[in-house]
Parts: structure tokens; sequence; C-alpha cells
């Protein structure tokens, strides 16, 4: 449970710290794809946001406590569309090229928005006792309870409004399928 949470930890700052890019787009280059209608009708608005690379410091530093023993302050945290778009895509590389150290690691395979409401996530495990139920279940609980406040620290929730968040295995089975937090039963 504990390697899963690092994995995500390391995950996201991967991305934050490693995905730094420059661009030689110059304002007039903006001009210039204006002019052409297939462009601007192809260009939303989630492109022309800043991305994941362009996160404010405090931003950062709340999310670099994922993870650690220090409490996240969710209140602080504000993913544009595109920002929250990218960490989404990315999940499957990034978790990915971490476990390669570990080949009993399970692994994100994919990771996509299906649409502004929804997230499918394949996972992979390697381990095929008895006991990958659970993991794939403990997994699953704790991706979904990170993608969902995300999601609701993000431009796509008013804050309220949950995504419906579905994680499947390699072989298309459900692991889980939840539109709120998934909340674990108590055994008497």
């Amino acid at each position: 449970m504990i390697k899963m949470k690092v994995l995500l930890f390391i995950s996201l700052s991967s991305l934050i710290l490693g995905a730094c890019e420059t661009s030689d787009r110059s304002p007039n280059d903006d001009m210039d794809s204006d002019i052409s209608t297939t462009e601007s009708v192809k260009e939303s608005k989630v492109t022309k946001e800043p991305g994941i690379q362009e996160l404010d410091n405090s931003i950062i530093q709340e999310i670099e406590k994922i993870g650690t023993e220090e409490e996240v302050d969710w209140d602080k945290i504000n993913l544009n569309k595109r920002q929250f778009s990218e960490y989404i895509e990315s999940l499957s590389d990034l978790v990915t090229d971490e476990s390669d150290t570990d080949e009993d690691a399970l692994s994100i395979i994919s990771s996509t928005m299906i649409d502004n409401e929804t997230i499918e996530i394949v996972i992979n495990n390697p381990d095929k006792s008895e006991m990958s139920a659970l993991t794939n279940g403990f997994f699953a609980i704790i991706m979904d309870s990170f993608i969902r406040q995300l999601y609701l620290s993000s431009d796509f929730s008013d804050g309220s409004t949950h995504p419906l968040i579905i994680i499947k295995d390699e072989e298309n089975n459900m692991v889980s399928e939840a539109s709120n937090f998934i909340e674990m039963e108590s055994t008497e």
C-alpha cells in the first residue's frame, strides 16, 4: 500500500519536475495560426491553457506532499482542464517507467479521459495469485481517491461534481467503477 502511494508521488513529481519544455513560438505565431480557419476550428480553449509544466510553485509544493506524512491542502491545488488531462494521459508512461525496475509491480497500461466526466484506467498486475484481486482493489481505491481529488481540484469540476472512474485489468475485467469516493466495507 505504501509502495503504491510512493509510486504515485514519484510519478506526479516526475511529471511536474521533468516535463519542462521550451517553446520556440513567438506572439506572431498565434496570429499566423488564426489566419487559417482550419487551424482555428481545431484549436480549443483547452490547448491554449497552460500545460502541466507551467504549474504554479504553490501547487507544486502541495502536490509534492502526496505520499508523505504531510497533509495536502487541496484548496491550494487548482488544475486547469489541460493540466488535468495531460496528467491523466501521462499516468501510464510515468508509472510504467518507475515500475520497470520492479517486474512484480502493478502498473498502469493506459489512462484516458473518455469525456469530461469519465476516466478509464487499465492496469497490469503480474501477480496472478489469489491475492491479485485484493492488490488490484487496494490500488483502485488509492488511484480513484487520488484522481478524484485532483479532478475535484480542477476546472472540470465545480467542487462537487465527481467523475466516473473506471479501473480495469489488462484482461478487461472490471476492478472498480465509481462515481464517488470508494468506501471500504466494514467487517463485523
